[in-house]
């Protein structure tokens, strides 16, 4: 078989699965919000013992369960799903936040010193340092002496960011309702953790709340995760930091996660210290 017929074959039994799955091959991957994972019938479920139960997990997960396999290979259609959903990871690492999402926060906005993609994934400490001019913005725009900075960043998905935008308002509303004074938000770009320790310390901030986009997974480019961290300062301790994480559409709500988020911060100041130390306290609720 000549090279141009194998090419062709390739691509007729290509285009024959997406239409399976009933998706076009020539539109091009979405880049404004990460995709989620559909329901994918078994083949053979009516041949278990159990098939009911196979398929409640199926319907619960995005995860692939029971795909077979065509000799010692995946099939053709999973073999290609993965691929595209590990595209699709690896396009949420290279998002960008949109200038109307930006625009959206009100936020003071700020950058590390880690000016482009590469240096921000090969060199993580670059994420965790504001450059000259953004510290100079923080000191002259900043609010200072709140009992809650928010934060909001990139991290490793700005879909994430953009997907979950109602969070940030769930969480000026809960703070206020729990009485936790918050000033201007601040929105991070190419941001690590550890960023919100030296914003902390230059705001005098009782406590740090940074949200920013999770490591993605397999077609999962949408996920969010919150930081918190009571008495900031420079290089604390992830062992004194809190984590709620998962939220995305298919995963915990902004409104569980903003409520999560105040529960441990009320427990944060009811005994000054967070992390493994709220983790002590015998009432805990979360």
């Amino acid at each position: 078989m000549q090279t141009q017929e194998l090419e062709t074959l390739v691509a007729s039994v290509v285009r024959q699965i997406l239409a399976e799955q009933r998706r076009d091959p020539d539109e091009a991957p979405p880049h404004s919000r990460a995709p989620q994972s559909e329901y994918r019938p078994l083949p053979g479920l009516d041949r278990l013992a159990f098939p009911e139960r196979v398929e409640h997990l199926t319907q619960a997960t995005p995860a692939r369960i029971g795909i077979g396999r065509a000799g010692l290979r995946y099939p053709t259609a999973t073999y290609l799903t993965l691929r595209g959903d590990h595209a699709f990871a690896k396009d949420a690492v290279v998002s960008e936040p949109t200038p109307a999402f930006l625009a959206s926060l009100g936020a003071i906005e700020l950058r590390t010193q880690a000016q482009d993609l590469e240096t921000f994934l090969l060199y993580p400490d670059h994420g965790r340092v504001l450059d000259a001019a953004s510290l100079a913005r923080l000191r002259n725009e900043g609010t200072r002496g709140v009992d809650v900075q928010i934060i909001l960043a990139d991290g490793l998905s700005a879909w994430a960011a953009e997907i979950n935008k109602g969070l940030l308002p769930e969480l000026q509303r809960a703070l206020s309702a729990a009485n936790f004074s918050h000033g201007k938000p601040i929105w991070v770009n190419r941001a690590r953790i550890a960023v919100a320790d030296q914003i902390g310390v230059e705001m005098d901030a009782k406590a740090t709340l940074i949200c920013l986009g999770e490591r993605p997974g397999l077609g999962t480019g949408d996920s969010l995760s919150i930081y918190l961290a009571w008495g900031p300062k420079i290089a604390q301790d992830n062992a004194e930091k809190n984590c709620v994480s998962n939220i995305r559409p298919r995963g915990f709500s902004v409104q569980d996660a903003a409520a999560q988020a105040i529960d441990i911060l009320g427990k944060a100041r009811e005994i000054g210290a967070g992390g493994l130390a709220i983790g002590r306290i015998p009432t805990r609720t979360w």
